[in-house]
């Protein structure tokens, strides 16, 4: 089973090695154990929405967390949407953390008379709005 997110494509799939479900051990793929797939794939239907929540703080998963380039994510989505809004990412938000978003946190930072960074630390994101309760 397949997840698509603007940033990439994740899978829902099973595994031999029983130990490494339930850990973060992979790039996005969410790990289950083969009979519980098998399970899952006779009751629900294709095209079924998947919602994931990783944490409790929404977009921004279980907090606050530095942000860089080649980094992605629900937050790193968030902050594009915001930034261009201000008038500071030109392009379509999409999750991924690149040089246009670089770009753009350079821009917001002279704008705002605060120190130009290429990076998205806590402390920035604070003063841009964000919170840990968002």
């Amino acid at each position: 089973m397949g997840l698509n997110v603007p940033w990439g494509q994740f899978g829902i799939h099973g595994t031999l090695e029983k130990y490494s479900v339930g850990w973060a051990s992979s790039h996005g793929c969410i790990r289950m154990n083969n009979d519980e797939v098998a399970e899952l794939y006779k009751i629900v239907p294709i095209g079924t929405k998947v919602t994931i929540v990783d944490g409790v703080y929404g977009a921004f998963g279980k907090g606050l967390r530095d942000l860089k380039s080649g980094m992605y994510g629900s937050d790193v989505m968030e902050i594009q949407k915001k930034l261009k809004t201000l008038g500071f990412f030109k392009g379509t938000p999409n999750g991924k953390f690149g040089a246009e978003t670089e770009k753009a946190v350079q821009e917001y930072c002279k704008a705002n008379g605060l120190y130009v960074r290429k990076t998205i630390n806590k402390e920035l994101q604070i003063k841009m709005g964000f919170s840990p309760v968002d």
